[in-house]
Protein backbone atom coordinates (compact mmCIF):
# COMPACT_ATOMS: atom_id res chain seq x y z
CA UNK A 1 0.00 0.00 0.00
CA UNK A 2 1.55 3.30 -1.08
CA UNK A 3 1.66 6.11 1.40
CA UNK A 4 -0.81 8.98 1.15
CA UNK A 5 0.33 12.53 0.26
CA UNK A 6 0.72 13.32 3.97
CA UNK A 7 3.65 11.08 4.83
CA UNK A 8 5.24 11.40 1.41
CA UNK A 9 5.09 15.19 1.49
CA UNK A 10 6.71 15.38 4.94
CA UNK A 11 9.48 12.97 4.03
CA UNK A 12 10.28 14.65 0.69
CA UNK A 13 10.38 18.07 2.29
CA UNK A 14 12.82 16.88 4.91
CA UNK A 15 15.10 15.08 2.48
CA UNK A 16 15.03 18.02 0.09
CA UNK A 17 16.43 20.22 2.83
CA UNK A 18 18.99 17.67 3.91
CA UNK A 19 17.54 17.47 7.41
CA UNK A 20 18.14 14.35 9.44
CA UNK A 21 15.34 13.04 11.59
CA UNK A 22 17.57 13.57 14.65
CA UNK A 23 17.96 17.27 13.77
CA UNK A 24 14.20 17.64 13.39
CA UNK A 25 13.69 16.02 16.76
CA UNK A 26 16.16 18.39 18.41
CA UNK A 27 14.69 21.55 16.89
CA UNK A 28 10.97 20.74 17.12
CA UNK A 29 11.33 18.91 20.46
CA UNK A 30 8.96 16.26 19.10
CA UNK A 31 10.07 12.68 19.91
CA UNK A 32 11.60 10.91 16.96
CA UNK A 33 9.12 8.06 17.07
CA UNK A 34 6.26 10.51 16.46
CA UNK A 35 8.08 12.21 13.57
CA UNK A 36 8.71 8.87 11.94
CA UNK A 37 5.08 7.86 12.59
CA UNK A 38 3.91 10.95 10.70
CA UNK A 39 6.19 10.26 7.73
CA UNK A 40 5.27 6.54 7.65
CA UNK A 41 1.64 7.32 8.46
CA UNK A 42 1.82 4.94 11.39
CA UNK A 43 -0.95 6.79 13.18
CA UNK A 44 -1.54 4.04 15.72
CA UNK A 45 1.41 5.09 17.91
CA UNK A 46 0.54 8.79 17.91
CA UNK A 47 -0.90 10.29 21.09
CA UNK A 48 -4.35 11.79 21.49
CA UNK A 49 -5.68 13.67 18.41
CA UNK A 50 -5.20 17.10 19.94
CA UNK A 51 -1.48 16.38 20.48
CA UNK A 52 -1.05 14.55 17.16
CA UNK A 53 -2.43 17.51 15.18
CA UNK A 54 -0.13 19.80 17.13
CA UNK A 55 2.86 17.65 16.19
CA UNK A 56 1.79 17.75 12.53
CA UNK A 57 1.47 21.54 12.55
CA UNK A 58 4.87 22.03 14.19
CA UNK A 59 6.66 19.53 11.94
CA UNK A 60 5.10 20.92 8.76
CA UNK A 61 6.02 24.51 9.72
CA UNK A 62 9.57 23.40 10.49
CA UNK A 63 9.85 21.86 7.02
CA UNK A 64 8.48 25.02 5.37
CA UNK A 65 5.12 23.49 4.54
CA UNK A 66 1.63 24.86 5.09
CA UNK A 67 0.03 22.82 7.92
CA UNK A 68 -3.54 23.53 6.76
CA UNK A 69 -2.77 21.87 3.42
CA UNK A 70 -1.82 18.63 5.20
CA UNK A 71 -4.47 18.44 7.89
CA UNK A 72 -7.19 17.10 5.51
CA UNK A 73 -5.00 14.02 4.94
CA UNK A 74 -4.65 13.41 8.67
CA UNK A 75 -7.11 10.71 9.81
CA UNK A 76 -8.00 12.56 12.96
CA UNK A 77 -7.83 16.01 11.41
CA UNK A 78 -11.58 16.50 11.43
CA UNK A 79 -12.47 14.56 14.57
CA UNK A 80 -14.07 16.74 17.21
CA UNK A 81 -11.96 17.08 20.27
CA UNK A 82 -13.54 15.71 23.42
CA UNK A 83 -15.19 18.28 25.59
CA UNK A 84 -13.96 18.26 29.12
CA UNK A 85 -16.70 18.66 31.69
CA UNK A 86 -15.47 20.88 34.51
CA UNK A 87 -15.27 19.15 37.84
CA UNK A 88 -17.61 20.41 40.55
CA UNK A 89 -15.98 22.87 42.87
CA UNK A 90 -15.28 21.39 46.27
CA UNK A 91 -15.11 23.67 49.25
CA UNK A 92 -12.45 22.18 51.43
CA UNK A 93 -13.26 22.50 55.07
CA UNK A 94 -10.48 23.92 57.13
CA UNK A 95 -9.19 21.59 59.75
CA UNK A 96 -7.37 22.74 62.83
CA UNK A 97 -4.40 20.93 64.21
CA UNK A 98 -4.97 20.06 67.86
CA UNK A 99 -1.38 20.93 68.75
CA UNK A 100 -1.80 24.34 67.15
CA UNK A 101 -5.02 24.98 69.07
CA UNK A 102 -3.35 24.01 72.34
CA UNK A 103 -0.39 26.30 71.62
CA UNK A 104 -2.72 29.21 70.86
CA UNK A 105 -4.58 28.58 74.11
CA UNK A 106 -1.38 28.55 76.17
CA UNK A 107 -0.15 31.78 74.57
CA UNK A 108 -3.51 33.45 75.15
CA UNK A 109 -3.53 32.41 78.81
CA UNK A 110 -0.03 33.79 79.31
CA UNK A 111 -1.01 37.10 77.71
CA UNK A 112 -4.06 37.39 79.98
CA UNK A 113 -1.92 36.60 83.02
CA UNK A 114 0.61 39.30 82.14
CA UNK A 115 -2.17 41.83 81.55
CA UNK A 116 -3.76 40.94 84.87
CA UNK A 117 -0.52 41.33 86.79
CA UNK A 118 0.21 44.61 85.07
CA UNK A 119 -3.26 45.93 85.91
CA UNK A 120 -2.89 44.99 89.57
CA UNK A 121 0.43 46.81 89.84
CA UNK A 122 -0.86 49.90 87.97
CA UNK A 123 -4.41 50.40 89.18
CA UNK A 124 -6.03 53.79 89.52
CA UNK A 125 -5.21 53.90 93.21
CA UNK A 126 -1.48 53.47 92.63
CA UNK A 127 -1.43 51.14 95.63
CA UNK A 128 1.85 50.35 97.26
CA UNK A 129 2.95 48.87 100.56
CA UNK A 130 5.11 50.61 103.10
CA UNK A 131 7.93 48.85 104.83
CA UNK A 132 7.04 49.04 108.48
CA UNK A 133 10.58 48.27 109.52
CA UNK A 134 11.75 51.76 108.44
CA UNK A 135 11.31 54.57 110.96
CA UNK A 136 9.10 57.48 109.84
CA UNK A 137 9.91 61.09 110.59
CA UNK A 138 7.24 63.29 112.14
CA UNK A 139 5.97 66.45 110.45
CA UNK A 140 7.13 69.79 111.72
CA UNK A 141 5.13 70.94 114.69
CA UNK A 142 3.70 67.44 115.37
CA UNK A 143 4.61 65.26 118.30
CA UNK A 144 6.14 61.89 117.47
CA UNK A 145 3.79 58.88 117.93
CA UNK A 146 4.42 56.56 120.80
CA UNK A 147 6.51 53.59 119.69
CA UNK A 148 4.83 50.53 121.15
CA UNK A 149 7.64 48.29 119.96
CA UNK A 150 5.32 46.40 117.66
CA UNK A 151 2.67 45.88 120.36
CA UNK A 152 -0.98 45.93 119.30
CA UNK A 153 -2.70 49.25 119.86
CA UNK A 154 -5.99 50.91 119.07
CA UNK A 155 -5.95 52.96 115.88
CA UNK A 156 -6.81 56.65 116.23
CA UNK A 157 -8.77 58.56 113.61
CA UNK A 158 -6.14 59.15 110.94
CA UNK A 159 -8.38 61.10 108.55
CA UNK A 160 -7.08 64.59 107.93
CA UNK A 161 -3.56 63.76 109.06
CA UNK A 162 -0.62 63.78 106.71
CA UNK A 163 0.54 60.55 105.19
CA UNK A 164 3.81 60.84 107.08
CA UNK A 165 2.05 61.14 110.45
CA UNK A 166 -0.35 58.27 109.76
CA UNK A 167 2.44 55.99 108.59
CA UNK A 168 4.44 56.67 111.73
CA UNK A 169 1.45 55.81 113.94
CA UNK A 170 0.76 52.55 112.13
CA UNK A 171 4.43 51.60 112.14
CA UNK A 172 4.44 51.92 115.91
CA UNK A 173 1.85 49.13 116.16
CA UNK A 174 3.88 46.72 113.98
CA UNK A 175 0.99 46.31 111.54
CA UNK A 176 1.53 46.10 107.79
CA UNK A 177 0.48 49.02 105.65
CA UNK A 178 -0.84 49.67 102.15
CA UNK A 179 -1.29 53.19 100.78
CA UNK A 180 -3.67 53.97 97.92
CA UNK A 181 -3.00 57.33 96.30
CA UNK A 182 -5.99 58.89 94.52
CA UNK A 183 -6.82 62.25 93.03
CA UNK A 184 -9.16 64.22 95.31
CA UNK A 185 -10.49 67.73 94.82
CA UNK A 186 -10.31 70.27 97.65
CA UNK A 187 -7.93 68.00 99.56
CA UNK A 188 -4.24 68.83 100.01
CA UNK A 189 -1.83 66.34 98.52
CA UNK A 190 -0.49 63.82 101.01
CA UNK A 191 -3.50 64.00 103.35
CA UNK A 192 -5.28 60.88 104.60
CA UNK A 193 -8.82 60.64 103.22
CA UNK A 194 -9.86 57.24 104.54
CA UNK A 195 -8.56 54.32 106.56
CA UNK A 196 -9.35 50.65 106.94
CA UNK A 197 -9.90 49.39 109.59
CA UNK A 198 -11.53 52.41 111.16
CA UNK A 199 -10.62 54.32 114.26
CA UNK A 200 -10.77 52.36 117.52
CA UNK A 201 -9.76 49.05 115.92
CA UNK A 202 -6.89 47.30 117.66
CA UNK A 203 -4.09 46.34 115.29
CA UNK A 204 -0.67 44.83 115.72
CA UNK A 205 1.90 42.61 114.01
CA UNK A 206 0.29 40.52 111.27
CA UNK A 207 -2.61 42.95 110.77
CA UNK A 208 -3.05 45.07 107.63
CA UNK A 209 -4.02 48.72 107.56
CA UNK A 210 -5.02 50.47 104.35
CA UNK A 211 -4.73 54.24 103.96
CA UNK A 212 -6.30 56.26 101.16
CA UNK A 213 -4.24 59.38 100.56
CA UNK A 214 -4.82 62.28 98.16
CA UNK A 215 -2.26 62.98 95.50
Amino acid sequence: MSPSPLGETLQRARLARGIKIEDAERVTRIPRKYLEALELENFGILPAPVYARGFLRSYASFLGLEPNDLLPFFPVGHVDEPTMTPLPEVNEQRTWNLNGIAAIGVVGALILLVIGLYSIGHNDGNAFSVNNNQPQATAAGQSAPIDNGGVAASLPDLKGQTQQQAVAIINATGADLIINSISATNTPAGQVIDQNPGAGTEVGPGDLVTLTVSK
